[in-house]
C-alpha cells in the first residue's frame, strides 16, 4: 500500500477544504493511505481534526530558519514512523518545506499543489522576481504539479514557473448538500461571501460595492462569513459608512449550510485564486455567481451561471445585481446554470478519480 503525507501550513479556507476533502474521501483511492500534517496557527475556533492528522505549528515558520528546521525534523519523523512514500505539499510555505526536505530525503516522490501562485498577486518587479524564483525551485523538485484550474496552469506555463510535462489539472470538487437546496429567503435579497478577511480576498471592495448597491434597494443585504486579519477593520469600515443593517461581517461560522440556503447570490472580490472551493460550494446550492475576472474565477463560468466583472467600478456589476433584483426568471435561469456546471465539472468524484490516477503513477 502506498502512503501519502499531505502537508498544509495554510490550513484554512480552500487549502483546508482541499486537504479535508482528500482525507474524508481517501477510501476512494485504491491501495493508498493518506495522512495529513497541518499547522493549527490559522485554524478557526471550534474546528477539529480526525484520525490521520498530525498538528505541527512549526510549519508556520515565516522568516524563522529554526522553525523551518524543526518542521523538517517533524516531517522526517512522520515519514519514518508511517513509512511515507509520497509528500503532497499544498500552498507556498508547505512547498518551501518540501523543497528543503527533498535534499534531506530525495528517495521520496513529491507532489505540489500551489492553490494560486503567490506571484499572481500584484507586487513590485523585484519582489515578483524573488517570489517566482522560489516558485520555480519548488516546482523543479516536484515530480508532478497539480493545478486546480486550467487558467492557473496556463498562467504558470506562460510565466515559465513549471514544465509542461510535470503539470496536470485536477479541478476542485465538493459533495452536494445533504438535501437538495431550495430557496429559503425571507423577503431580503442576500449576497454572501465565504472567505478569510485578508488582502487576497479584498473585503474592502466588497464593502464599497455594498455601499453603492444600497442606493439601489433597501431590500438587500451583504454577508461575509470568515475570520482573518482585517475582520475588525472591515467591521469598522461598515460602521463608518452607516451600513450595519445591510452589511455584516459575521466572523467564522461552522454552519455554512445555513448561510448558503438563505442566500441569493455569491459575490467574490478576490484579487487572485487557484479555484475557490467556496464558490464551488455556492454553485452546489444553486447560487448564481458574481466574481472578479481573475485567475481561478474564470474557469467557474460558462456564460449561464453568472457574471465576471472587472472591479468595483465596472457598471456591468451593478446592472447585473439590478437585473436579479427585478427579474426572478433571470435568477432562476442562472441558478439552474450554476447547479448544472457544478454537477458536470466540480464534483468530488471527478476530483478523487483524477487524484487517484496521479498518486498511482508515482
Amino acid at each position: 500500500m502506498k502512503k501519502v503525507l499531505l502537508i498544509g501550513e495554510s490550513y484554512s479556507g480552500g487549502v483546508k477544504t482541499y486537504i479535508d476533502t482528500i482525507m474524508e474521501n481517501s477510501e476512494g483511492i485504491p491501495r493508498v493511505r493518506v495522512f495529513a500534517m497541518v499547522s493549527s496557527v490559522r485554524l478557526d475556533s471550534g474546528e477539529s481534526q480526525g484520525e490521520g492528522y498530525f498538528i505541527e505549528d512549526n510549519l508556520s515558520f515565516g522568516k524563522s530558519p529554526w522553525k523551518l528546521i524543526k518542521a523538517v525534523k517533524a516531517t522526517h519523523g512522520i515519514v519514518r514512523s508511517e513509512a511515507i512514500d509520497v509528500i503532497h505539499a499544498n500552498s507556498t510555505f508547505a512547498g518551501m518545506l518540501m523543497y528543503v526536505y527533498s535534499f534531506y530525503n530525495p528517495k521520496l516522490s513529491f507532489l505540489y499543489t500551489p492553490h494560486g501562485y503567490y506571484s499572481f498577486k500584484k507586487m513590485g518587479r523585484a519582489k515578483k522576481y524573488a517570489v517566482q524564483l522560489i516558485e520555480k525551485r519548488i516546482n523543479k523538485v516536484a515530480d508532478q504539479v497539480i493545478h486546480v484550474s486550467p487558467r492557473e496552469e496556463r498562467e504558470a506555463l506562460s510565466e515559465k514557473l513549471v514544465d509542461q510535462d510535470k503539470s496536470v489539472v485536477i479541478l476542485n470538487g465538493v459533495k452536494p448538500p445533504d438535501r437538495m437546496p431550495g430557496r429559503e429567503t425571507q423577503g431580503i435579497f442576500t449576497v454572501v461571501n465565504l472567505a478569510r478577511v485578508d488582502d487576497q480576498k479584498n473585503p474592502f471592495d466588497f464593502i464599497d460595492i455594498a455601499r453603492e448597491v444600497a442606493g439601489i434597494s433597501r431590500d438587500i443585504q451583504f454577508i461575509w462569513a470568515g475570520s482573518g486579519e482585517h475582520l475588525e477593520e472591515a467591521r469598522g469600515r461598515v460602521r463608518k459608512y452607516g451600513l450595519e443593517e445591510q452589511v455584516k461581517f459575521i466572523g467564522f461560522t461552522a454552519d455554512k449550510d445555513r448561510i448558503l440556503r438563505h442566500a441569493d447570490l455569491y459575490l467574490s472580490t478576490s484579487h487572485y485564486e487557484g479555484l475557490p472551493f467556496a464558490a464551488v460550494e455556492a454553485m452546489s446550492y444553486k447560487l448564481p455567481l458574481l466574481l472578479t475576472d481573475v485567475i481561478g474565477h474564470t474557469d467557474l463560468m460558462d456564460g449561464s451561471n453568472g457574471l465576471l466583472f472587472k472591479g468595483k467600478g465596472d457598471p456591468a456589476l451593478y446592472d447585473f445585481i439590478a437585473q436579479l433584483l427585478g427579474d426572478k426568471e433571470i435568477w432562476q435561469s442562472l441558478s439552474a446554470g450554476s447547479y448544472r456546471v457544478f454537477s458536470e465539472r466540480f464534483n468530488t468524484h471527478q476530483m478523487m478519480k483524477r487524484l487517484s490516477e496521479v498518486y498511482g503513477v508515482l
